[in-house]
């Protein structure tokens, strides 16, 4: 469960940061062209399902203000089913001109807790067919405020788009 938990969050984490990329650069890598806003490591993910998950990341924000994550949600799918919710719990600040660690609070719910587990089991295997995220998040930078969406955004695309490590 923990698993599945863990490969849910990262695909919302994912999501959340996905309003345009960039990159730190870390010891003994090339330096790379510089883009707006990129997410560097997922460092550690905590919680209990009674209570709010907390992702630490590590992001580069290279735009000349801060930008705030002020509310996300995810709908994770099995097969058109829905499975859990995931809702940012709190306003997330990404500091601009650096590359900096923060901390998503996050909700989960889970609609249905027997398909969350025959998921689960799928997703330790490295199974990720017929697994989609519809999301929303708002983002405000200065003094303006983007809302993006996307329905139907296939998890394993997501995971190879934002280079999380997951099997397969």
């Amino acid at each position: 469960m923990k698993r599945f938990i863990k490969n849910t969050l990262i695909a919302l984490v994912a999501v959340v940061v996905a309003v345009g990329f960039t990159g730190c650069s870390k010891q003994g890598q090339p330096r790379q062209r510089r883009q707006k806003f990129q997410v560097v490591s997922l460092d550690k993910v905590s919680g209990s399902m009674g209570e709010q998950w907390r992702v630490t990341l590590t992001v580069a924000n290279n735009t000349a203000s801060n930008m705030r994550i002020t509310a996300a949600s995810a709908f994770v799918r099995h097969n058109g089913r829905k499975i859990g919710r995931l809702v940012l719990d709190g306003e997330v600040v990404l500091p601009r001109r650096r590359c900096s660690q923060v901390e998503v609070p996050l909700r989960l719910t889970l609609s249905n807790p027997i398909g969350a587990l025959a998921l689960m089991n799928r997703l330790r295997k490295g199974d990720f067919s017929g697994v989609t995220v519809d999301y929303s998040v708002s983002v405000a930078a200065l003094m303006s405020h983007r809302i993006f969406e996307q329905e139907g955004v296939a998890l394993d695309q997501l995971a190879r788009q934002f280079n999380l490590g997951l099997k397969k």
